[in-house]
């Protein structure tokens, strides 16, 4: 018998995702099926430049300028004290009344709480103890201060003396200094948070942050026990006094005599403050709470919308800090990314697994994954610019400073650019990814991942577009592009595949 019907076929088209650019950066809040499928949903160890991905940021053992002979140009690599880990790290600046110059060093304070140095411009690679002074015997803050018209730095921790260090090499220690665990200066006086129950903002005789005598009403004391928790940070900032706490802002107005300071107490916060997030950042005021990394400007407290703030859930970021440096906050902190992978510092214990670079101008953000930094600072001076960091875990023994060579002390750091696991919009419809094309200048790979199949390609880097045939079927799609030499510049791609409907 012979039937003249025609047999249905399923029917087959073809589409391109074209990745005209990777500038649309990262998001992990918005769902698979709803992302566009050339918006990465993973990102890390790479700078998004242009539009393409390129080798991204690192670290390497400072560097800072050879004086003598100065032909030598910047090649001294500073040798830390006895080898022995870093706790804390600053930059003091004086005025060398002897030579009539400025001076600048770098100080950090050790493992076994000696307190050492070292010049940021000189000859000699050498770190010094400071000498005849107590040991720390708990990780002290430090700030700049010129009293009785010399130039010196003040450090205080939870649990020893106040200790004031002069350019001449010279330390006192002030027994009678209330224990301080963070200041700043606001018209000549230090205003601090008091160790304890850390509700009591003190603060100083005018011109002297060594005279605490309340009684004769120079120095004094504001307590603030409320609903908003601990003090844990403060910032001098437009004339005010801001004291962050664990769920709000407090702000001071602390001129004139004792009479006229007055408190004011701005808002209330859901969520967890991180006091060593807080930090100035120009016109603003920048930290991370427990939800993500928020702004304040003096007056209004706003979250920004970073895309990545799923990240920040069921981790604590008690040990984050942050510093602004070139129009850049940065951020150390513990990120919880929804893969696998065990990135640097991710394969052993860690405090910190990220270093976030939030860009205050263009909003863009770039995600160092893999090293456990502990504290930074920004030096600005002359013709040298650097962020400087100290490390937890491996790297404790070292001062690094900011790189942009995808590596960490000379150890690689694998980047990652992955899509969405998305339908691309068609619902119970199969695709096959027939070809992939794009421009790597290095070695990298090609990922992709199928809700049935998982395939890799290798790519030899080359200044032209290549062609990658694949074959991959499935109905949900994933795909990575990973530089695992450090060195990446990934650009154009253009996916070519089949819809079965």
């Amino acid at each position: 018998m012979f039937y003249s019907g025609k047999i249905k076929t399923k029917s087959t088209k073809k589409y391109k995702i074209s990745y005209s650019s990777f500038a649309s950066g990262m998001n992990t809040e918005v769902d698979d099926n709803l992302l566009p499928h050339k918006q990465g949903k993973i990102v890390f160890n790479y700078q998004i430049k242009n539009g393409a991905l390129k080798t991204g940021l690192g670290f390497t053992e400072l560097y800072l300028p050879n004086v003598y002979p100065e032909e030598l140009g910047e090649n001294r690599v500073i040798d830390i004290y006895e080898n022995k880990n870093i706790t804390n790290l600053w930059h003091f600046r004086y005025y060398d009344s002897l030579n009539e110059e400025r001076r600048h060093k770098i100080m950090y304070t050790t493992i076994d709480g000696d307190l050492c140095y070292f010049d940021v411009f000189h000859y000699l690679t050498n770190s010094f103890k400071v000498p005849d002074i107590p040991l720390f015997t708990s990780v002290p803050v430090a700030i700049n201060y010129r009293l009785n018209s010399e130039d010196c730095m003040i450090f205080s921790s939870p649990t020893d003396s106040m200790l004031v260090f002069t350019q001449n090499h010279l330390a006192k220690t002030y027994d009678d200094a209330p224990k301080l665990v963070s200041v700043c200066i606001h018209y000549e006086r230090l205003f601090a948070i008091l160790e304890g129950e850390r509700n009591t903002l003190v603060f100083s005789a005018n011109l002297d942050p060594t005279d605490w005598d309340y009684e004769l009403d120079q120095a004094g004391f504001i307590q603030m026990v409320d609903e908003r928790g601990s003090m844990c940070a403060l910032v001098s900032f437009n004339d005010y006094v801001y004291v962050f706490r664990d769920y709000g802002v407090a702000r001071v107005s602390a001129y004139g005599s004792l009479e006229d300071f007055s408190v004011s107490q701005l808002f209330i916060s859901s969520v967890k403050i991180y006091g060593g997030t807080v930090c100035s950042c120009g016109d603003r005021i920048m930290f991370l709470a427990k939800d993500g990394v928020h702004y304040f400007s003096g007056y209004t407290t706003t979250k920004l919308d970073l895309g990545i703030e799923s990240l920040f859930e069921n981790v604590e970021n008690e040990n984050a800090s942050a510093v602004f440096h070139n129009g850049k906050y940065y951020l150390a902190c513990r990120l919880n990314f929804p893969d696998d992978e065990k990135i640097g510092c991710e394969e052993e214990e860690y405090k910190n697994n990220t270093l976030i670079e939030y860009d205050l101008k263009s909003g863009e953000i770039n995600i160092l994954r893999g090293v456990d930094i502990n504290k930074m600072i920004s030096l600005e001076e002359g013709n040298v610019s650097k962020l400087i960091a100290c490390f937890n875990g491996k790297y404790a023994n070292k001062m690094g400073q900011l790189t942009h060579d995808g590596r960490v002390f000379g150890t690689t750091l694998k980047g990652v650019w992955t899509s969405p696991n998305s339908n691309l919009g068609y619902p119970g419809q199969t695709k096959q990814i027939k070809e992939i094309f794009l421009k790597s200048k290095f070695d990298s790979k090609v990922v992709v991942k199928s809700n049935l199949e998982k395939k890799e390609y290798y790519v030899k880097g080359k200044d032209c577009t290549q062609r990658i045939k694949t074959n991959v079927k499935g109905e949900y799609i994933q795909i990575s592009f990973v530089a695992e030499n450090a060195d990446a510049e990934i650009s154009c791609p253009e996916v070519v595949l089949s819809v079965y409907g």
